[in-house]
C-alpha cells in the first residue's frame, strides 16, 4: 500500500492545500495553494498573490511552529537579502567610503 501511495504521488513529499511549508531551496515560507505535476504552488504567508512561486514537492517540508510564528520577519529578511536593489542605498557602499 505504501509503495502505491508513493507511486501515485501521495504520502511523503505531498502537502495539503492551506498547509504552511518551507521551500528548502531558499528557506522561504509559503502556504500551499495548489499542486501541478510534482510542483507545489506556494503563496507568501502575507497573502500577496503577486509573490506566488512553484516549488518541487520534494523540496518542501512542513514549517515548524516557530517558523510560522515568525513568518513575517523571515519573509522580510528573505526579501532583503534576495533583492539587493531594494535596500537603502541600492546595496552599494555610501559615497566617499573606501570599498
Amino acid at each position: 500500500m505504501n509503495s502505491q501511495r508513493q507511486a501515485s504521488g501521495e504520502g511523503a513529499g505531498t502537502h495539503r492545500e492551506g498547509e504552511c511549508v518551507v521551500d528548502t531551496r531558499t528557506g522561504r515560507l509559503g502556504t500551499v495553494t495548489g499542486h501541478t505535476d510534482g510542483y507545489l504552488l506556494l503563496r507568501p504567508l502575507t497573502g500577496a498573490e503577486r509573490g506566488e512561486w512553484h516549488c518541487p514537492a520534494e523540496c518542501a517540508r512542513a514549517a515548524m511552529d516557530w517558523e510560522r510564528r515568525n513568518a513575517d520577519v523571515l519573509d522580510a529578511t528573505w526579501r532583503f537579502w534576495r533583492h539587493p536593489g531594494i535596500r537603502p542605498g541600492g546595496g552599494s557602499p555610501p559615497s566617499g567610503s573606501r570599498a
